[in-house]
């Protein structure tokens, strides 16, 4: 057992993992079960199994233990355009965003024609009553008159940026790594410390080939799948 964090967050995320890894569904090991699997006292499992029922996790049920409750992962089409937000409101959900951070700053990766500076964007993305992403956006500076705060709150950027600016976004490179969650952005996503995360990051160009937009989105590896579509590449005609 792990002596940097308490017995009953260490039992919670070996258990977190399984169901992550679909290693356990339906009905959970009886409190006694985990209790000679962990090495633990009942109080310490009852902890643990709490914390997962705040996260939505498992359930209990009195008389008949505790179970995993199916999650509903959102899938991104990573290759589209359509941001996270855009996506998840085709499936009907309602989406929620919360504006972190917004301001010009120092920006040493910044493309030469927005002279070293950028709009910086700091956003939480929630949706089915838990967060969902947390993004960060750099923009050319001159947006900041276009793109307000105010209207950033449960907004599309891509169709602000579109409607406001007047910008029409053609293509996108992107990246794809698995990495794990660190404080505090564990603590925004509301995941514990080393959680899984799917990393896309990237840089969109508008219809003059320049760059408009550098981001990195943050997803978590429980709620987010990405999905990828492949074409044959043959030409019709």
């Amino acid at each position: 057992m792990s002596t940097t964090q308490p017995l009953y967050a260490t039992v919670a995320d070996s258990l977190r993992r399984d169901i992550h890894s679909e290693l356990l569904h339906g009905p959970l090991p009886s409190e006694a079960e985990l209790q000679k699997r962990f090495g633990v006292s009942r109080s310490v499992v009852r902890q643990a199994l709490a914390t997962l029922e705040a996260e939505g996790l498992v359930q209990k049920a009195r008389g008949k233990g505790s179970f995993v409750l199916p999650v509903n992962r959102i899938r991104r089409i990573v290759q589209s355009l359509n941001g996270l937000g855009l996506q998840v409101e085709e499936t009907g959900a309602t989406v929620q965003t919360e504006i972190l951070a917004w301001g010009v700053v120092p920006y040493e990766e910044a493309p030469p024609a927005w002279g070293g500076e950028a709009l910086h964007l700091q956003r939480l993305r929630s949706g089915y009553g838990y967060p969902l992403a947390l993004i960060e956006t750099w923009l050319p500076p001159v947006l900041v008159g276009q793109l307000p705060r105010e209207v950033l709150e449960n907004a599309s950027l891509h169709e602000l940026m579109k409607t406001r600016a007047h910008i029409n976004l053609l293509r996108s490179l992107r990246n794809v790594y698995a990495v794990p969650a660190a404080d505090p952005m564990a603590g925004l996503l509301g995941v514990s410390p080393g959680a899984p995360l799917l990393l896309l990051s990237g840089t969109t160009y508008d219809e003059h080939d320049e760059a408009v937009e550098i981001f990195s989105t943050w997803h978590r590896g429980d709620r987010v799948m990405f999905q990828l579509e492949r074409f044959n590449g043959k030409v019709a005609g």
